[in-house]
C-alpha cells in the first residue's frame, strides 16, 4: 500500500477521530433524547446526524468521481496539498464554534423521527467510507481536479478540499449535537 501524504493522513486521522467521538457520544444519548428538539426549536441530535449522513454520502460520491478522473488522467501526487483562499474561508465558516448560522439546502434538510440504531450505524460507516476513500487516493494528487459542489452549482471543490470541508462540517454539527444534549 502506498504511504499517505501527510495532508491526507491528517484528514484520515480526523475522520477516524470523528468515528470514535460519535460512537462514544451516541452511546450516551438515550432514545428519548435522540429525536428531541432543543428549547430553541433547532435541530435535534438525530437531525444533526441525519444531515451529516446525507451530505457525507453526496460528497463521498463526488470524491469517488474525482478519483476516477485522477486515475484516468494519471494525475499522481507530487507536492504538498493546500486549500485555496476561498476554501480556507469556507472551512472557517463551517468550523466550530459557529460564527453564523447557515441554512441547509432543501435536499440536505434532515428527516424527522429517525431510528437511533440505524442512524448511528450509518454515521459510523460513513467515517469508514471517508477513510477508505482517503486510502484509495494515496497516490493521486487530489488537488488536480475540481468538481461542482453537490449543494450549489456555483462552487467547485478539489477532491482534497472536499475532505477538509466535510471534516469541518462534521465537527460543526457534532458540536451542535452536544449542545442539544446539554440543553434537553
Amino acid at each position: 500500500m502506498t504511504v499517505l501524504p501527510k495532508e491526507l493522513e491528517q484528514l484520515a486521522s480526523e475522520f477516524r477521530s470523528m468515528k470514535k467521538i460519535a460512537g462514544d457520544f451516541l452511546t450516551k444519548v438515550r432514545e428519548n433524547e435522540f429525536n428531541k428538539r432543543p428549547p430553541d426549536n433547532g435541530w435535534s441530535i438525530a437531525e444533526c446526524i441525519d444531515h451529516l449522513i446525507v451530505t457525507g454520502d453526496d460528497y463521498c460520491n463526488k470524491f469517488e468521481e474525482a478519483l476516477a478522473i485522477l486515475e484516468q488522467k494519471n494525475r499522481r501526487y507530487t507536492k504538498e496539498m493546500k486549500y485555496n483562499w476561498f476554501v480556507r474561508k469556507f472551512i472557517t465558516n463551517v468550523e466550530p464554534p459557529v460564527k453564523r448560522k447557515l441554512k441547509a439546502p432543501a435536499k440536505w434538510r434532515p428527516a424527522t423521527n429517525i431510528d437511533k440504531a440505524k442512524a448511528t450505524a450509518a454515521y459510523l460507516q460513513l467515517q469508514d467510507r471517508w477513510v477508505d476513500l482517503i486510502n484509495q487516493s494515496a497516490e493521486w494528487d487530489t488537488t488536480k481536479t475540481r468538481l461542482l459542489s453537490p449543494a450549489v452549482d456555483w462552487i467547485k471543490f478539489t477532491a482534497f478540499e472536499i475532505l477538509g470541508v466535510n471534516s469541518a462540517h462534521q465537527r460543526r454539527h457534532f458540536d451542535q449535537a452536544k449542545r442539544v444534549k446539554n440543553s434537553i
